[in-house]
């Protein structure tokens, strides 16, 4: 299997794979150009009978081929076979394709996922400063900001699925269907009533009651209803009083004494925290959690309403209307120059810049969860990361894994095989020079 990206992304990548085969080609072109030069070399001073300077151009020429065709073995042994002739021991990197994926996830493992060498470099950083400097320069929080504004705009345009919803809205209602409700109320009665919370609710609803009773609106409207009620009950005696036209009169003095009268009665139960009605209504809130806590019956009763709530097609209908109503304005705001989300981003992210920037307890506190996060990440990349490529190198094309190899340390391999050749070609003089004799000659005509 061949690794592919025809992303925007990986276009200097592949820039620089090019420049890589193109200085390839052109090495290996020298390198050639040189093994042939030995070989013309050789053949000119055989052709002159090798005498004279023609004996040293030999000597270096056949010492330079052999030089030159040794490299080009052990260089072309390295990929291939080479000429195509399966010759043991060639064809080094295809055939330990498998050695070379354990190796590399076992180099990976041991040498860049060791929290003995990641703590410390984490330490010496200091990445929390380094990142409040980044988050400081406000351009770089602006380009960060858009980022992330056009990643979460594609994430919004995703969701703008009816089967996603459906699947969401299923999601939630399993886990709320699933969900015990008598514990959950039993817990917030207890917060309440720690908290003296249920005191408070119920002098605020004193209060709202007082107020409500005592509004001229409410009165007659208690007006009209004692009147009502009077006729159906007493026609006779309040057929005599109408004729008299009394009956609206009597009513409003009657409600207006009754809301007096409640109102008044309220107010005693707001200065008295000892009031008959506050020991009744802390009775009845224990009482209550009793029962969500004890009462099988009570608890069936709250699941109950819960079920009940949950297949109501108005709260069914509320829910699909709220995730579309949060689905649009998240869509709007993040298609805007102008988003919300954006600008508030930018804002925390320079003062959290800021704090990383100049705050040594700020930075001390980052880095430790830093380095706790990454001591975390390299014990499950320990585990992951060594198979991962692994399987990613044992699945690569043999060929394709040569080229990627070849490309890039090919262009010094073939620098082994020029030098090679001019190594060869001097160590050929030298040994031409020691054994036949010249050497000695020239030494002693020296002397002389």
């Amino acid at each position: 299997m061949k690794p592919s990206d025809s992303s925007p992304e990986v276009l200097d990548v592949q820039l620089r794979a090019a420049e890589q085969a193109r200085g390839l080609r052109n090495m290996k072109r020298i390198a050639l150009g040189a093994l042939l030069l030995s070989v013309a070399l050789l053949a000119l001073s055989v052709h002159f009978g090798r005498t004279g300077i023609w004996a040293w151009v030999a000597a270096f020429a056949e010492a330079a081929t052999v030089g030159a065709l040794a490299d080009w073995f052990a260089v072309t042994a390295l990929f291939r076979h080479p000429m195509g002739i399966p010759i043991p021991h060639t064809a080094i990197i295809p055939r330990n394709q498998q050695r070379i994926a354990n190796n590399l996830a076992q180099f990976v493992r041991d040498k860049f996922l060791d929290k003995a060498v990641l703590l410390p470099r984490i330490q010496s950083l200091n990445p929390a400063r380094r990142i409040g400097e980044y988050l400081s320069t406000p351009e770089r929080v602006r380009y960060l900001a858009t980022q992330l504004q056009q990643w979460a705009a594609q994430s919004v345009a995703a969701l703008d699925s009816p089967a996603l919803e459906r699947d969401l809205l299923a999601i939630i209602k399993r886990q709320l269907h699933d969900w015990n409700a008598a514990p959950t109320a039993v817990q917030l009665v207890n917060m309440l009533t720690q908290g003296g919370h249920h005191e408070r609710v119920l002098q605020t609803a004193l209060i709202k009651v007082s107020d409500w009773v005592g509004s001229p609106q409410i009165r007659l409207l208690i007006a009209d209803k004692m009147i009502e009620m009077a006729r159906r009950e007493y026609p006779k005696m309040t057929w005599f009083v109408d004729k008299l036209d009394y009956t609206e009169d009597i009513a409003d003095r009657l409600a207006d004494r009754l809301a007096q009268a409640l109102i008044d009665e309220v107010q005693v139960v707001l200065r008295d925290p000892g009031h008959p009605v506050r020991q009744h209504y802390a009775e009845e809130v224990l009482r209550l959690m009793e029962r969500l806590e004890h009462d099988l019956d009570m608890q069936q009763r709250v699941q109950k309403l819960k079920t009940e709530l949950l297949l109501h097609p108005a709260l069914q209908g509320y829910a699909s209307q709220l995730w579309q109503r949060l689905r649009d304005w998240l869509r709007q705001d993040l298609s805007g120059s102008d988003s919300v989300i954006a600008a508030q981003f930018e804002r925390y992210a320079a003062q959290l810049g800021q704090k990383l920037r100049d705050d040594p307890v700020w930075q001390d506190a980052a880095n430790q969860q830093l380095e706790i996060a990454v001591e975390h990440l390299t014990e499950q990349l320990r585990q992951i990361a060594p198979e991962h490529i692994r399987a990613t190198v044992q699945g690569w094309d043999t060929r394709y894994m040569v080229q990627e190899i070849e490309r890039s340390v090919g262009k010094d391999l073939q620098f082994i095989r020029l030098n090679g050749t001019l190594i060869g070609g001097l160590a050929g003089l030298v040994l031409h020079a020691l054994f036949s004799g010249s050497l000695m000659t020239m030494i002693t005509a020296a002397v002389r």
